[in-house]
Parts: structure tokens; sequence; C-alpha cells
């Protein structure tokens, strides 16, 4: 799978992700960019798991979510309405009980992909602004939260048995 080159834009959201990371005094060991040698791997592994690879014909993470495979398991969409924190409160109740205390993935949009547990992945979420579509996979991909931010909705998805 090629990736492209991330677009200046895409700068903004990582950049805005560290400033609430220090302002918020998030440590490292609870929520940090992935290694720089094995992104790729994780979004590769995230695309064969979760998306119909004959549709996803960019390598661009943009509506991604349009292209999931036929066979997963939807639950139906959470809104976002006027309270983001409250919001994000709902959209972490989806996490399975058996990885609330797991490590978790966070691939947004633009690329970038993040580590971290569930409580300190919704705090940064909520607090960001140019954030676009974010998906949230267990360490396992058995399942993935996908947040739209167009759609101001998030949809939780998982492998069937």
């Amino acid at each position: 799978m090629e990736f492209e080159k991330k677009p200046a834009a895409a700068y903004l959201v990582r950049d805005e992700i560290e400033k609430v990371r220090r302002e918020k005094g998030i440590a490292p060991d609870r929520f940090r960019e992935f290694a720089k040698s094995g992104w790729k791997d994780i979004i590769t592994k995230f695309c064969y798991t979760f998306l119909d690879m004959k549709k996803q014909r960019v390598s661009s993470l943009a509506y991604s979510w349009l292209n999931f495979r036929v066979g997963l398991a939807h639950s139906e969409p959470l809104r976002c309405g006027a309270d983001e924190f409250a919001y994000f409160s709902q959209v972490r109740e989806l996490i399975p009980q058996e990885d609330r205390d797991s490590k978790l993935f966070l691939i947004l949009s633009e690329g970038w992909v993040y580590e971290g547990y569930a409580e300190e992945i919704f705090l940064v979420l909520s607090e960001i602004f140019h954030l676009e579509d974010a998906y949230i996979v267990s360490p396992k991909f058995r399942w993935v939260i996908c947040h739209c931010d167009d759609g101001e909705c998030a949809v939780f998805s998982a492998v069937k048995d």
C-alpha cells in the first residue's frame, strides 16, 4: 500500500494534539505519537482489516468509513450535539469492557497514528479543532470506533467471529 505525502494542513492537527498533550500534562506513556518506524504497519493492518480494499483506491484515510467492508457489525450512530465532552464520554462507552484498560490506536484521517489509553485519547479528541475523521482501534484489530467530524457522529464497528 502506497502512502501519499501529508499536505501542510495535516500538520495543524498534529501540532494541536502536541499542544493539548503538553497543556494537559499527559505523560508519553499514556498517549503519544506511534513509533516513526511502525505507523505504516498500523495503517496497513487497519485498512486490510476494516476496509474494502477494492473501493479504497486512494492512499488517503479521509472518508475511509465510506469504504468499510461488508460483514462488519455496526452500532447505531452516536450524535455529537452541543456538548462535545459529553459526546466523547458516550463514545468512550462503546469500547468493549475487555479493552477499556488497554492501549488503543488512534488513527487520524491525516495519516497520523497515536497510541494511548481511552481516557487520554478522548481528552485530546475533545480539545482539538482541526479534527476530521478519527479511528480508535483495538489493540488486536477486532473493532474500530469511527468518529466523523463532518457528520458529527461516531459508530462502533467490529469484525464478526
